[in-house]
């Protein structure tokens, strides 16, 4: 048989069977079983042809009865790119999934969690076998730093409703998310920084570039020139591994820099560690900040109560189920939803007025 384009609307059993050439009742019983539920047996050759009709057009079987008008399962589905689970990652997914979880409660839906569909080299994946998984729910919010980005695009050329927890920015296609205004706050904490009298402040940069490091980027530039006569800031690009930051603290804090901030609490440790082996306190000799309160292990070296913009997970996860529903009330428009949600604050205990200031 020849590949049919895959069809813009979810395709059902009558699609299936008109590609395989056989009765709706044939592929009803293929897909519930050969014996024959609904009395119909199916010969080894006709199921599998139903079966690569199956593959070549996407069918995903309903789950449950639809329920609700317009053919909907009443399903939100919750898809995640990596673990969410293990202990050393609860801490931060937890508050997007609170958020996910009373929202889908508000709408009177079910939850459903994606996460078994891997490619062959085990990575988690929306299209296994050129299928959408994710069909099963009406619409599905995603989440996760190690997204494929041609999957996000191809999802929004398919309009299935989906938004994503987090800015993503896609060429030649927009993404509905839900992020969280890592620029504004950055501004904020730098501005905040000098405030108290630090006049030298270093940034530690990784090498990522992902979304929310180029906002905090944007909002460390933003400071700089508003701060530009107050203020000296710089960024220093440093691989996210304890002893390269080990190595530059030592002459940042020759230089004179008084404050150091870095992309994630994690990283805010190691400055805290090194720092204390130069025989510095913090935060009287050197202040300490992040940029966020991720941190994918614990530190080792010692527990810091680090000053930190905090992620609004639970507003984000609870505002990208409300974006989805709107998506999926109004299915002829397909403009992409997009909402930016203030960061919070920890004062944390790393941050103070330098000495002589």
């Amino acid at each position: 048989m020849k590949a049919p384009e895959r069809p813009k609307k979810r395709p059902t059993q009558a699609d299936v069977a008109r590609l395989a050439s056989v009765s709706p009742a044939v592929v009803s019983a293929v897909v519930n079983g050969r014996g024959g539920s609904n009395g119909v047996r199916v010969s080894d050759r006709t199921a599998a042809r139903v079966e690569e009709a199956i593959r070549q057009l996407g069918y995903v079987p309903n789950v449950a009865a639809r329920s609700l008008a317009g053919g909907r399962n009443g399903i939100i589905g919750v898809f995640t790119y990596e673990a969410l689970f293990p202990m050393q990652a609860m801490s931060y997914y937890h508050p997007f999934l609170v958020g996910v979880e009373e929202a889908v409660e508000e709408l009177d839906c079910h939850l459903l969690l994606f996460t078994g569909s891997h490619t062959d080299d085990r990575r988690r994946s929306i299209y296994k076998n050129g299928t959408n998984s994710l069909q099963v729910a009406d619409g599905a919010v995603l989440i996760g730093q190690s997204e494929d980005r041609d999957e996000l695009a191809e999802l929004v050329r398919d309009g299935y409703p989906a938004v994503f927890i987090g800015r993503r920015e896609l060429p030649g296609a927009e993404v509905s998310y839900a992020a969280a205004d890592y620029a504004t706050a950055t501004r904020r904490l730098i501005e905040r920084i000098n405030g108290l009298g630090h006049r030298r402040i270093a940034r530690l940069r990784g090498g990522s570039n992902h979304e929310s490091i180029l906002d905090r980027d944007a909002g460390f530039a933003a400071a700089s020139e508003l701060l530009a006569d107050r203020a000296d800031t710089t960024e220093v690009f440093v691989p996210p591994r304890a002893e390269s930051i080990a190595a530059v603290v030592p002459g940042l804090v020759e230089q004179g820099y008084t404050c150091i901030v870095t992309d994630d609490r994690e990283r805010a440790g190691d400055v805290c560690a090194a720092a204390t082996a130069l025989g510095l306190s913090v935060p009287q000799d050197l202040s300490v900040a992040a940029l966020s309160e991720y941190e994918y292990v614990d530190n080792t070296v010692e527990r810091w109560d680090i000053t930190t913009i905090t992620t609004p997970g639970r507003e984000m996860g609870a505002a990208a189920v409300r974006l989805l529903a709107d998506l999926l009330d109004n299915p002829g428009d397909r403009t992409p939803r997009r909402v930016v949600i203030d960061c919070g604050f920890h004062p944390g205990a790393t941050l103070t007025a330098p000495q002589g200031a």
